[in-house]
């Protein structure tokens, strides 16, 4: 009975400290399953030179920024296939329905037009784009494929984007 109290007790302290760092009550509770998970995997490194709940304090904060920075990245890099981007702006939509013959002849001619304007901007950038916004990859992934770092990856990306938009436009 005094074991179920204190396993109580510490999973209320690391879901309150949880919360202080991601501020979502279900995002709270899977921190805190993260948390109490490191903190039994690494229960040998406490070595009692703290209280055990400074250390766990500890443990609970950092799988709380990892959960952050693991939301952050997701979110930077969800497929960009879905009908409208990051600014609620249309995507380059190239699949009109099979029997539209006149829209599908419209899309292709703006297709080519977006493709002209992207491989204006130089070599580089047109296999970036139509992975990001055609295939809908993430940059990681694109990154790896290419072998250029991800900051390249985004920068290319949002260039093409941005001419492809004035074509699009205008």
């Amino acid at each position: 009975m005094q074991a179920k109290l204190e396993h109580d007790e510490t999973r209320a302290y690391v879901k309150s400290v949880a919360m202080k760092y991601v501020r979502n009550e279900t995002d709270a509770e899977d921190v805190t399953q993260d948390a109490l998970l490191l903190a039994y995997r690494y229960r040998d490194s406490f070595r009692g030179d703290s209280r055990y709940s400074t250390w766990l304090y500890r443990v609970t904060a950092t799988a709380a920024l990892m959960f952050l920075r693991k939301q952050r990245r997701t979110a930077r890099e969800v497929p960009s296939s879905g009908t409208l981007d990051d600014d609620g702006a249309p995507m380059i939509e190239a699949q009109p329905s099979a029997a539209d013959l006149r829209g599908e002849v419209i899309a292709r001619a703006e297709l080519g037009h977006v493709a002209a304007a992207v491989a204006a901007l130089g070599a580089k950038y047109p296999a970036v784009f139509w992975k990001r916004y055609g295939e809908g990859r993430t940059e990681t992934e694109i990154s790896r494929d290419l072998g250029i770092s991800v900051a390249a990856v985004k920068t290319r990306a949002f260039r093409g984007r941005q001419a492809a938009l004035k074509t699009a436009a205008g």
